[in-house]
């Protein structure tokens, strides 16, 4: 024989028992629960209710649920409201974020709430645990915060790795890494890759006569210079002390000794400096290679051949450019007369 469906059915004082255990489960529950009916009115509420929004039972009884909801999402929440009437489903915590209720004292406080459809008496209600996250949400804030801070000194810590500190320019590692990234490019293009290496003319003497801060606001202007001056995609750096290099990717030999020359020329009309400031430039063209993998030492040869043409430059007046010459010695090197 199967047991009865209702236990009213065969024992009336366990189930009175039984309602008096949900009735205490009711009022007991660690979270706010408020039954409210079809039209929005709250007609129960549970000793947490009271705590949670600072209002006695007797002032949440009756009252429309949106007297719990901050003034500015009042008309939006009756409208949700309707809405769910209509399509009654369970909702469980967790299923939006930045839910806010209202405190008796007008104070904001975040809540999580999960809703239930149910029926008694044959009306629809709707059961309503609401739950307050101050502390969830300010743990979360911090976490946030904390990693936000965290993106920022790693974006700090990349940028100090990968720029010189006095200029801004990309470092020498950051160069390479670069560069080699566009030699690989060039490599499967087919196209050429330019190197321009640029060294300050005098640089001792600045230092000397006016001292290491106006040879670093030199520094700084120059790269200014260069930068401007360089294509959107070339790399510019700081080779180190008052060497700057430029990569290009696609230049013909006469067209980067072009760029070079643009670039000395940029040097030259900077203004507002203790005394006028010149500089020389090697160039080196690898034109595309028939290896089926771009040569590990292709970057080191190019910097070889970019400075055995600076060399020339310095050694023939300097405020020149030379673009290095492979059939040739680098004294036979090609020149672009300085303006």
């Amino acid at each position: 024989m199967s047991a009865p469906l209702n236990p009213s059915e065969s024992d009336p004082l366990a189930a009175a028992a039984g309602e008096g255990l949900y009735q205490r489960i009711f009022e007991f529950a660690p979270d706010a629960l408020l039954v409210v009916d079809a039209e929005g009115h709250i007609t129960l509420a549970n000793a947490h209710s009271e705590t949670l929004f600072g209002y006695t039972r007797s002032e949440l009884l009756g009252q429309a649920i949106e007297k719990l909801v901050p003034a500015r999402f009042a008309t939006h929440h009756a409208q949700h409201r309707a809405h769910f009437k209509t399509s009654a489903h369970s909702r469980q915590m967790g299923a939006a974020t930045e839910l806010c209720a209202l405190h008796k004292s007008g104070h904001e406080f975040p809540v999580d709430i999960m809703l239930s459809p149910m029926q008694a008496d044959g009306q629809g209600l709707t059961l309503c645990v609401v739950r307050d996250i101050t502390e969830r949400k300010a743990a979360q804030d911090a976490l946030e915060r904390q990693t936000e801070e965290l993106r920022r000194l790693h974006a700090e810590l990349e940028l100090l790795a990968n720029h010189d500190g006095l200029t801004g320019l990309f470092n020498w590692r950051a160069f390479y890494e670069h560069t080699g990234q566009m030699l690989k490019i060039a490599h499967r293009r087919r196209e050429n890759v330019t190197l321009l290496l640029l060294d300050l003319d005098h640089f001792k003497s600045i230092n000397d006569r006016f001292g290491h801060p106006e040879g670093d606001r030199v520094l700084q202007a120059v790269a200014a210079a260069l930068r401007e001056t360089a294509r959107d995609n070339d790399i510019v750096a700081r080779h180190g002390g008052e060497e700057f290099v430029v990569a290009a990717l696609g230049l013909s030999a006469e067209e980067g000794l072009v760029a070079a020359e643009r670039l000395r020329a940029a040097v030259a009309a900077i203004e507002n400096l203790k005394r006028p400031i010149t500089v020389s430039v090697g160039v080196a063209t690898l034109p595309p290679q028939p290896n089926k993998h771009v040569d590990p030492r292709a970057l080191a040869e190019l910097l070889d051949q970019a400075d055995q043409a600076l060399y020339v430059a310095k050694n023939n007046g300097r405020n020149q450019v030379w673009h290095y010459d492979p059939l040739g010695p680098p004294a036979q090197a090609h020149q672009t007369p300085a303006a």
